[in-house]
């Protein structure tokens, strides 16, 4: 294969980054409302009960949960909620009810490990699970019992060429998102500002510059170490290049001070941030706040949204009233797009085998609050490896607080492929 090098390039150097999101997610803002509603809003968002009533199919639920310096258990919630959904309104899977085995890594190696062993032993028929920090303890026990497992992103090198094993969403968001958005924006030059530690600069560096130049844009990239508070001399060096838009990688302190910079030297540069930039708590820091600033998010959070409606009921009704938020979408997202998938393919053998087959075989789908953008798992969706199920990504304005609003779907198919 032409690009044999290029895709192995790309697969090496991923997994760090995608842990570092996942430990980074917690902190992002989802733009969402948690105001109470009436039980009657709940049950109309829910629509129409459809309860499944047939044998019942037994799931797990991998996830990182709460550990010692991240909480993510609010994940649980969401793909909880999603379960309850699915069967007291969609006939759960083609009638059957499920049934959901919960395991927590605490983002431990061992217990990774012990997770997906847990999952063998119950012989659960798939795995779903969100941005494990532990992905490949977790890869290596279900691939060689052949238990499916759907991530919303797994890009490591197991994630990406593993059998059965896929990410809903796209992997490579971070960079194919935003170089795509250079692409149709017409912007000629752009500089990644990213936070200096090796799971975030080593991707910025190789899997941006891939991305960025099949984009046929000029790429710089910028890193910082951590906790540095005045960013004013790196951004000013930068401008030498002059980018036509900015991306800013890094947690919510960090962005908070290369913003600063940013406004501080009058930049008229688009700025483009990562979700894990955007934080309410940090944007009374920033002159102006987030105000103007573009944002790459996974999940759409909408209020005027049916998809945002059924996702706040089902939290209300299924997840212990856990507030609407990435985090529990995420766990919600990914356990609501497998039955989807599976419904829409009419699954009957709901072994372990059969609803692999029956994934593979769906026609696309809306995924749960992406915009109404679809997933596939058919193995074509990119061409860099199919165990990806999507090229979309969404761009989104920020206002002031950090609350997002004007979602865009963007499409990056054809920079994920693994030609030159």
């Amino acid at each position: 294969m032409r690009a044999g090098l290029t895709q192995r390039r790309v697969r090496a150097v991923v997994p760090a980054v995608l842990a570092a999101v996942a430990l980074t997610l917690s902190a992002c803002s989802s733009g969402a409302s948690g105001d109470n509603a009436s039980d009657a809003d709940i049950t109309k968002a829910l629509g129409t009960p459809n309860k499944a009533t047939g044998s019942p199919v037994l799931l797990g639920l991998i996830s990182d949960g709460k550990g010692t310096s991240i909480d993510q258990s609010a994940e649980i919630k969401g793909a909880q909620a999603a379960i309850g959904y699915a069967n007291d309104y969609l006939g759960g899977i083609n009638g059957h009810a499920i049934q959901l085995k919960v395991c927590e890594t605490q983002n431990s190696p061992s217990q990774a490990t012990d997770c997906a062993n847990q999952m063998v032993s119950a012989k659960v028929s798939a795995v779903v699970a969100g941005t494990l920090a532990e992905a490949d303890q977790v890869i290596s026990v279900l691939g060689a019992a052949k238990i499916p497992a759907f991530f919303s992103q797994a890009a490591s090198k197991a994630g990406l060429s593993t059998p059965g094993i896929f990410s809903m969403t796209n992997a490579l968001n971070y960079f194919s998102t935003p170089a795509a958005y250079a692409k149709q924006q017409g912007f000629g030059r752009a500089t990644m500002v990213v936070i200096d530690v090796p799971g975030a600069s080593g991707p910025a560096q190789q899997i941006g510059s891939l991305l960025f130049g099949k984009a046929n844009v000029a790429y710089n990239v910028v890193p910082i170490p951590p906790g540095t508070a005045d960013m004013t001399p790196q951004i000013q060096a930068a401008e030498a290049n002059s980018p036509k838009m900015y991306m800013l990688l890094g947690d919510a302190t960090f962005c908070s001070s290369a913003i600063k910079a940013l406004r501080t030297l009058g930049v008229q540069s688009t700025i483009l941030a990562s979700e894990t930039c955007v934080n309410s708590d940090a944007s009374a820091s920033i002159p102006g706040g987030y105000d103007g600033v573009k944002v790459v998010a996974s999940l759409e959070f909408n209020s005027e949204d049916a998809e945002f409606k059924t996702f706040k009921a089902a939290l209300s009704r299924y997840g212990d009233g856990t507030a609407p938020a990435s985090i529990p979408g995420i766990g919600y997202a990914v356990a609501l797009g497998l039955v989807r998938a599976l419904n829409a393919a009419k699954v009957t053998d709901t072994s372990p085998a059969g609803l692999q087959a029956a994934v593979q075989s769906a026609p696309p789908v809306p995924y749960p609050l992406n915009g109404g953008a679809t997933f596939q798992c058919n193995g074509k969706a990119v061409s860099l490896s199919p165990n990806i199920c999507s090229a979309n990504g969404i761009i989104a304005d920020a206002a002031q607080d950090g609350t997002l609003s004007n979602y865009q779907v963007v499409q990056a198919g054809d920079l994920l492929t693994t030609g030159g």
